[in-house]
């Protein structure tokens, strides 16, 4: 795997967590909030004829007809924007994983989890809970859920969208695939989420749930897979409860059953938020139903 040399540079900045470029602005994240660096191109024309042989050098397709991209290469994860009909510019947004998987104590030493979080985290791993991440955009929930799952020297079955979670064996990765050009071919996670039921998995792991693999991943937890695990995107522990019902609905269950599937399913929802810049863990709550209303008690 060979990286042209502009993505080369600005993905092995020192620390560097996220690259991104739209038109001529360039911008990245060390973990102190997002800073200004000066760009590779001279022209957003320039910058879109780079994303185009990036996507084509890796087997992708990224033109006027398909103008989006998701793309794993290594550690890096990438999302691509032409400016046809969609945006103003050409965009591009990298994720960089780093290779050393941070631990939980290291965690708690960085002040992003607490001493009784950490007690919290590590006695509900040992007795098996069914857990979701919560946060918004890069608020540490892939390198919370990576400390978590190397406590966990288990058979994990992971299913991502994109892979970034990258465990060393006995873990398995399964990754979903978009349609082909002739439309035909799709794998979708609810799919995958199936599939590893039937392959010996002491935890199931979904890297995010945002539509009908929600309700998958609940009904493997509850045919008898708990201590398994996924992330949400949710701005707070407040906002958890509707967009838990938002999936379901999505789902196409209904908001009564998908608050009972959630309330007899999961049993621990940790939201992390960044503040000040700083990525912290800061709620732990159990879904509950009161009133038949799900809701989030600390």
């Amino acid at each position: 795997m060979v990286l042209p040399s502009w993505l080369e540079k600005l993905t092995s900045i020192n620390d560097v967590k996220d690259v991104l470029l739209n038109g001529l602005d360039c911008l990245i994240d060390r973990g102190e909030g997002l800073q200004r660096v000066r760009s590779p191109f001279s022209s957003e024309d320039s910058l879109s004829q780079a994303l185009i042989s990036l996507a084509f050098e890796f087997g992708a397709r990224l033109d006027i007809a398909s103008p989006m991209l998701d793309l794993s290469i290594g550690k890096l994860r990438l999302h691509m924007l032409l400016p046809h009909g969609i945006c103003t510019s050409p965009s591009l947004s990298v994720r960089v994983h780093s290779n050393q998987v941070i631990t939980l104590d290291e965690l708690h030493q960085r002040k992003m989890i607490s001493s009784s979080q950490l007690d919290v985290i590590r006695q509900s791993l040992e007795e098996r809970r069914t857990i979701v991440i919560s946060g918004a955009t890069s608020s540490g929930k892939t390198t919370l859920l990576r400390a978590m799952l190397a406590e966990c020297q288990e058979r994990v079955v992971t299913i991502e969208q994109v892979p970034e979670l990258f465990l060393p064996s006995p873990a398995v990765s399964l990754t979903a695939r978009e349609n082909n050009q002739e439309g035909v071919g799709q794998i979708t996670l609810s799919d995958l989420v199936v599939q590893s039921l039937r392959m010996r998995p002491d935890r199931v792991v979904v890297g995010e749930v945002r539509r009908d693999e929600f309700i998958a991943f609940l009904q493997a937890v509850s045919n008898g897979h708990p201590g398994s695990l996924t992330t949400l995107h949710a701005s707070s522990i407040n906002q958890v409860p509707q967009r838990l019902i938002l999936l379901g609905l999505l789902s196409g269950v209904s908001a009564e059953v998908t608050a009972q599937l959630v309330a007899s399913t999961i049993d621990l929802v940790l939201q992390l938020d960044r503040q000040a810049g700083a990525r912290q863990l800061v709620a732990i709550a159990k879904p509950v139903l009161i009133d038949n209303q799900l809701q989030m008690v600390m």
